[in-house]
Formats: C-alpha cells, sequence, structure tokens
C-alpha cells in the first residue's frame, strides 16, 4: 500500500511532468517490437554498439558467466534492465514478441550470444534495448541515451 501510495502521489506526477504517457496502447507493442527488428538484429551481429550487451559481458568477466546469470546478480541489475513505465505487461509482451522473433526461428544461438544463453541474452540485451527503442518513439524520437 505505501509503495503504491508513493508511486500515485510522487513518482507519477513526476513523469507526467517530464512527458511520460499517461496511457499505453498495449495492442500496438508486438507490432512497434517486430517493426524494429532490423536494428536488433544489428545489435545482435554487433555491428552497432549496445549499452545492455556490454554490461552483461562486463558482469560476466566479473563474476563469471554461471554467476552473471544467478538470481542474486541480476537482482542487482534489475532497475538497469527493466522496460521502464511499460512495466509487467509490457515486459511480457515485449519478451513473447523478441521470442517470436529471434528464438523460434534460431536466430539467437549459443554461438552468437556466448558467453550467455540465448534466452538470457534476450532479456538481459534485447528487451531493454527494444525498451528503449520505444521510449524513444513514445517521447518524440529522443535519443536513446536520454530514453
Amino acid at each position: 500500500f505505501c509503495e503504491i501510495h508513493y508511486a500515485e502521489t510522487t513518482i507519477v506526477p513526476i513523469g507526467i511532468k517530464n512527458g511520460y504517457p499517461t496511457e499505453i496502447n498495449f495492442t500496438l507493442l508486438e507490432t512497434r517490437v517486430t517493426q524494429m527488428k532490423e536494428e536488433l538484429l544489428k545489435i545482435i551481429n554487433k555491428e552497432i554498439d549496445s549499452y545492455y550487451y556490454n554490461l552483461a559481458i562486463e558482469v560476466c568477466e566479473e563474476v563469471g558467466a554461471r554467476k552473471a546469470s544467478t538470481p542474486m546478480v541480476l537482482m542487482g541489475r534489475f532497475e538497469s534492465l527493466r522496460p521502464g513505465y511499460y512495466g509487467s505487461i509490457g515486459l511480457n509482451i515485449i519478451c513473447d514478441t523478441l521470442i517470436k522473433l529471434f528464438i523460434y526461428p534460431n536466430i539467437l544461438t549459443f554461438n552468437i550470444t556466448y558467453p550467455k544463453k540465448p534466452m538470457d541474452y534476450l532479456q538481459e540485451v534485447l528487451v531493454p534495448e527494444a525498451a528503449l527503442r520505444l521510449i524513444s518513439q513514445d517521447r518524440e524520437e529522443i535519443s536513446l541515451e536520454n530514453a
């Protein structure tokens, strides 16, 4: 109750003041994520730089690939891996769409995502990268850094 009250009285008004959307059209989300497939492929193929890929590799190098995927290590990076104001509904839609685009057709393989497992790579790199692009679009094309 206290967290909800704090969000309603403090966080939501700050978000509205800063131009965040008050409503999200979740029915268009799958199409919007699908439209960014080519750009996400460039991240997968390392044709464009990814903050989230670099972070995942840094953590793997720091603690080892196996430990980097443990719940405790992931919880330490929880804030940076969330899809922003899209919340849990958006996270599910984004994840499901990315699975259809990259896991089912076997585009994300262990050879490509090493030292991460394909699903870990999807959740730690592609989900936040997709969220950045969605937020950039929502906020009238602000930069990915600002998103």
